[in-house]
């Protein structure tokens, strides 16, 4: 197993790199659209991402 990895981001419709990024021992959380994190906990070691939907607006 690799130590680590290079995310690359595009975008769909052009092919355009928006944004790269090497990780070693550790993540990565992308949201697109209308998700966001909502919540980020850390608990010593332990991380616990709460991913949420956003609400229209009216």
């Amino acid at each position: 197993m690799a130590d680590s990895i290079k995310v690359t981001v595009t975008d769909p419709a052009t092919g355009r790199v928006l944004q790269e990024k090497t990780i070693t021992n550790d993540y990565i959380v992308i949201c697109a659209g209308n998700r966001y994190v909502k919540n980020l906990q850390v608990m010593g070691s332990t991380h616990m991402i709460a991913v949420a939907k956003a609400k229209p607006n009216g």
